[in-house]
């Protein structure tokens, strides 16, 4: 449970993130790629949710030694 939540944290963010460049290219008329825009945030999202992954098993390997 506490991994999905972190998964659809991360996914909020990017998601929020995305909007925001996307409105403000759209406000001084910068046409993004859909294709290439869909393609960078997802692998944004998977790495930023793998790094928040990694930390937490470091921190409960370092609580079991």
């Amino acid at each position: 449970m506490k991994h999905l939540l972190k998964g659809a944290a991360v996914a909020a963010v990017v998601l929020i993130t995305l909007m925001i460049i996307s409105i403000f290219c759209n406000m001084h008329n910068i046409h993004l790629d859909q294709t290439a825009t869909g393609t960078i945030s997802a692998v944004c999202a998977m790495l930023f949710y793998r790094g928040l992954i990694k930390n937490e098993k470091n921190k409960d390997d370092e609580n079991e030694k």
